[in-house]
This record gives C-alpha cells, sequence and structure tokens, in this order.
C-alpha cells in the first residue's frame, strides 16, 4: 500500500500534467496559424514541450538545491491555495500565465484563511496547518524571481514566431508572439511527519521539538507577450537582466524581513512589493520596444524578411529578422512573385543584397537545393 502511495505522490501533480497538455495546444495551435498566415510551417518541431521539459530538469534541480539549501518551509494551507490557483490558470485562463500574480493572491487568501481562524473545530485529519510566517513565502518568491530570470535569458526569443498586423498607419507589421511556460518541481519543507507516517522511509528533519518533511511543490513560469520592433533575443536579454535586479531587490527584503520581524505583516509588505516591481519591469520592458522607430514592415522597395526557417540556406547565408531583400542574384525585386522569379535564374545558386536595420548593405551568397530552389528558407510579409 506505501508503494502504491509513494507512486501517486510522484505522478499525481495536476499542474505539471495540465502544464504538459497545455504546451501540446499550443503548439498545435501554431503550427495551424503559422501554415495557414504563410502557407508552411516555420518551426515544425516542438520546441515548446522540448523547453518545458529541459527547464523542468535543469531550473528544477537548480530551485531545489537553492530551496533545501536554505531551507524553505512552507505552510501546507498556502501550498494547497496555490496549487490550486495554478489549476484555474491553466484551465480557466490559458493564453495568460500569471505565475507571480498566482503566487501574490495565494498569499493573501492563505493570509485571510488565518485571519479569520478557517480551521478552527474543523477536523484537518491531523495536517499540520497551522500558521508560519510569510517571510518563507518571501525566500521562495525570491527563488522564483531568480529563476525566471534565467528562463527568460536562455529560453525565451530562441524562436522568433511571427503574426500580420497593421499598425496605426495601416501599414503591414511583424509582431513576435512569445507564448511558453514550464512547471518546475521545487523541494520545500512543510511542517509535520504525516508523509512518513505513510511511508516509513519518507526523510524528516528535526529542529528542537519540531519536525519538517520534503515535498515536491510545482512552480510555474512563463510569459505571454508581442514584440514589434525589437528583435526577440535581445528584448528577452535585456528584461532578464532588469529580472535580477529584482532578485537582489529580494535578498534585500529578506534581510530587512528578518531584522524587523516584529514589524506586523513586513514579510506581506515584501511580497506585495516584488510582485508589483516585476509587473512594472516587464511593462516598462516591453513599453521600450513600443518606443523604438523601427517596425517589422513591409517596404516599397524590396521584401521585409520576418522569420528564417532552420536548416535552410538563408540560414547558412546569414539572413537575419528585419532585413530587407532588395536584390536576388543582381535582380532588383519589390514582390514576392519577382522574388521568386529570380531565384529560379539560377536553380542551385543564390545571392541577395541586402538592407539590415541599421541600413547597411550587405551581400549573401550561398548555393541552394537543386531539387527544390524556392525553399531559400525566409518568410516574408505576403501580399495578399
Amino acid at each position: 500500500m506505501s508503494e502504491l502511495l509513494t507512486v501517486l505522490l510522484i505522478l499525481i501533480q495536476p499542474v505539471l500534467w495540465l502544464g504538459i497538455l497545455r504546451n501540446y495546444i499550443i503548439y498545435r495551435k501554431r503550427l495551424t496559424k503559422q501554415r495557414r498566415d504563410f502557407n508552411t510551417s516555420i518551426y515544425a518541431n516542438n520546441y515548446e514541450i522540448k523547453h518545458f521539459w529541459l527547464s523542468f530538469v535543469v531550473l528544477g534541480i537548480l530551485g531545489s538545491a537553492i530551496s533545501i539549501v536554505l531551507g524553505v518551509y512552507l505552510p501546507i494551507t498556502w501550498i494547497v491555495v496555490y496549487q490550486l490557483l495554478l489549476i484555474i490558470n491553466l484551465v480557466l485562463i490559458p493564453g495568460q500565465f500569471l505565475n507571480l500574480i498566482t503566487f501574490g493572491i495565494a498569499t493573501v487568501i492563505t493570509w485571510l484563511i488565518y485571519q479569520v481562524k478557517f480551521f478552527n473545530g474543523i477536523n484537518t485529519l491531523g495536517i499540520n496547518v497551522q500558521p508560519t510566517n510569510f517571510a518563507n513565502v518571501l525566500l521562495l518568491l525570491t527563488i522564483v524571481i531568480l529563476l525566471m530570470s534565467l528562463y527568460v535569458r536562455f529560453v525565451l526569443g530562441n524562436y522568433a514566431n511571427p503574426q500580420i498586423l497593421k499598425n496605426q498607419r495601416g501599414n503591414k507589421v511583424a509582431g513576435y508572439l512569445t507564448k511558453e511556460f514550464a512547471v518546475l518541481p521545487l523541494l520545500v519543507l512543510i511542517p509535520g511527519d504525516q508523509i512518513q507516517q505513510v511511508m516509513h522511509w519518507w526523510p524528516v528533519f528535526g529542529y528542537g521539538d519540531h519536525k519538517f518533511s520534503l515535498l515536491i511543490l510545482p512552480v510555474m513560469l512563463g510569459m505571454r507577450i508581442t514584440i514589434f520592433k525589437s528583435l526577440p533575443k535581445d528584448f528577452f536579454k535585456k528584461l532578464a537582466k532588469k529580472i535580477a535586479w529584482i532578485v537582489v531587490l529580494g535578498v534585500i527584503l529578506l534581510g530587512v524581513t528578518y531584522y524587523f520581524k516584529d514589524v506586523e505583516n513586513i514579510a506581506l509588505y515584501s511580497i506585495a512589493g516584488l510582485i508589483v516591481l516585476y509587473i512594472i519591469t516587464v511593462l516598462m520592458v516591453k513599453r521600450s520596444d513600443s518606443k523604438q522607430d523601427t517596425w517589422f514592415s513591409d517596404a516599397v522597395n524590396g521584401l521585409r524578411v520576418i522569420s528564417i526557417r532552420p536548416d535552410t540556406p538563408a540560414e547558412k547565408m546569414g539572413v537575419q529578422i528585419g532585413d530587407l531583400i532588395v536584390e536576388v542574384n543582381n535582380i532588383k525585386i519589390n514582390s514576392e512573385d519577382e522574388f521568386y522569379k529570380a531565384i529560379l535564374t539560377s536553380p542551385t545558386f543564390c545571392r541577395l543584397k541586402v538592407l539590415n536595420r541599421e541600413d547597411r548593405i550587405k551581400i549573401m551568397e550561398s548555393a541552394i537545393y537543386s531539387d527544390s530552389p524556392n525553399e531559400l528558407g525566409v518568410v516574408l510579409i505576403k501580399e495578399k
């Protein structure tokens, strides 16, 4: 029986399985939209689920190591509320990933439960639901923001998925939608030894008269954002640096909370401050994108490259997002029809003249697929 409960404890993680399902749905919708808009799937591989599992393993191990070393100790009540809110987010609001907002809401709800003494007179089946210091939640939040900065820096922005829209002037422009999230398994401490009573081998730690058990806590990271004027990689590098400074502030607030621990609800104020600052940071970096002058827009002379398919001649040539192709095989082009006709003048070789986003001329040459000369690999803003 204990072996069965062990398997259930490890496998029954609704947030994890909902996350896998939601990532697959995101992947299928992306392919459908790209095939409809561009007659091709720019990225045929399921990089969403690849990033999901990569983050699950790498960031999960890193976050768990930090959590255990620092001794993150969480109340059962907060964990239950947080998991329920994540499930609601994934089921009812699938288009948005309210990871840190959910964190804050769970803290407020838990605080209210303690304030009204919700568990008085309720049989909790021996589970320890006594209130604990919210400084531990602040510590976990700081760790999660650190993991978020790493996630933004190394995961987001590596795949540019364009969407064709119109700006205020009515010109066609490309916007780059990033819609990814991951679920990390973080090891945390919970009060009591209830798990060990079922599974005798489960580790329990003692400190004085208190006992603590290990628990795997699914934590969600993710972001949905559309970029219109910055290169996706540059945008997320900048955002990651800004988020890293919030981690520094979180460490400072932890010190302040510990030093002024007698101040009522100081940990709650610190948690709220970090979450608000995170939201403001994302909005400010997003605003800096909108303040730039250069759109990924169509042009009168030439064709704008809005994406490059991987492992194609265009990628090998070094064509980049935002480049304006003005000549193909020494023939000036202004339309898709002219573009493909110019490529066919040399079925095994291609020479491009492009203007980059700084209006500098680049000449690129490469062999192309002899059996499929149209497959140069660039994605353009379509005329229709």
